[in-house]
């Protein structure tokens, strides 16, 4: 071992050029095997200028110096609290920050459709009118009890007979006038609508329970569904048809996705 390493010492002393660019060999392979993996962050002027703008529009003035590099070194900041998010996959497993990127691809898909002609949206009006038809609605009186009131009996025989019964207060008041089914289930529950829908317009009945508490109520009109006019619904078709334009591009490009993939659904 001795031996061999005189010999080498021996090489490298008749050559020194040998010598240099083993050492720098060593050193460069150390400098790459550090550095190799370091990801950079740039801020470039672009970024910096969104920075100062949003800071004066917030501030009412333009960033000093030391607010400029507070700007700078927040903004950097965030940029490795994302990617140590990436890193440890937490956009895989965030809801929020998972719809959000599927959000930001889908537009990135379909874009900004073009603008519809009238007749488009007319047609898509005419082929889908199921969407358009309005609920059927009620018109409701109650009384509301927070506990159920221990003269029940009494008080509905009070209320059929033409008479007032003072109840507890209600945050939406005691008239419901023309409610949907839809609010009405939403407010008091579906065993309470199903209740009202079964009982003659006109007739106090109860006490109900609902979600709320408990109610003496009354249906003082009923309104069928119906069709929606398209000058009343225009803006909802145009949002519906542009939809379903947005939604045709992402499906085209989900399935040339799925090409890449397989799918197993665990039964």
């Amino acid at each position: 071992m001795r031996r061999v390493s005189a010999s080498l010492r021996g090489f490298f002393a008749r050559d020194p050029f040998i010598l240099f660019l083993a050492v720098s060999g060593v050193i460069f392979a150390l400098y790459w095997a550090v550095t190799a993996r370091r990801e950079t962050i740039d801020v470039p002027l672009s970024v910096q200028k969104s920075l100062s703008d949003d800071y004066e529009m917030m501030a009412g003035k333009k960033p000093d110096t030391e607010a400029r590099a507070k700007l700078i070194h927040d903004y950097v900041a965030d940029e490795l609290l994302f990617r140590e998010a990436v890193e440890r996959g937490m956009h895989m497993t965030d809801k929020t920050t998972k719809q959000r990127l599927i959000d930001r691809v889908r537009f990135m898909i379909a874009g900004a459709p073009a603008e519809p002609s009238e007749d488009q949206l007319m047609g898509y009006y005419a082929a889908h009118r199921d969407l358009y038809r309005a609920e059927p609605r009620l018109s409701v009186d109650h009384v509301f009890f927070e506990q159920r009131p221990a003269n029940a009996p009494a008080l509905l025989a009070q209320l059929n007979a033409g008479g007032t019964v003072k109840g507890d207060d209600f945050w939406m008041g005691h008239d419901l006038p023309d409610y949907g089914v839809s609010m009405l289930r939403g407010m008091f529950g579906q065993p309470f609508l199903d209740t009202l829908n079964k009982t003659p317009t006109g007739q106090w009945i109860g006490p109900l329970q609902s979600t709320r508490g408990w109610h003496f109520a009354r249906v003082r009109d009923r309104g069928p569904a119906a069709m929606l006019a398209y000058p009343a619904v225009r803006d909802q078709v145009k949002q519906d048809f542009l939809a379903e334009q947005s939604g045709a591009l992402v499906e085209k490009e989900v399935q040339k996705l799925e090409d890449g993939y397989r799918v197993r659904v665990e039964q």
